[in-house]
């Protein structure tokens, strides 16, 4: 069975986006265990790394380049906030953290409808 990889980094996109978002009084950040973030975050930050330094370094003058790096990128940085759930040394970082949910959402959004429209 082949699962291309187009799948794997938009469901990784998507873990980001769920796992990242911050709901008071809920939402799945503040009510999984802290080993389960720590996973998602792996999980997601290698799908950010491979998006960044394999396919967007090897595309980076066509649109679906352009679209890894910056999608890697957030992926990336999400990543971190996964990985390091509750450090409050990470204040820069929180402050970007909805926008780039935000953002990352779009990514993953745009990547779903062309994927389901192949």
């Amino acid at each position: 069975m082949y699962i291309p990889m187009g799948t794997i980094v938009t469901v990784c996109m998507f873990l980001a986006v769920i796992f990242s978002i911050r709901i008071p009084k809920g939402g799945l950040y503040g009510a999984c265990p802290v080993w389960l973030l720590k996973i998602v975050g792996v999980l997601v930050g290698v799908a950010g790394f491979w998006n960044v330094f394999w396919y967007a370094i090897q595309h980076l003058t066509e649109f679906w380049g352009l679209m890894a790096l910056g999608s890697g990128a957030l992926m990336i940085l999400l990543s971190v906030q996964l990985t390091v759930p509750r450090a409050k040394d990470l204040s820069a970082l929180n402050t970007v953290r909805p926008f780039a949910v935000v953002a990352l959402l779009g990514f993953a959004l745009y990547y779903a409808k062309t994927i389901h429209s192949l």
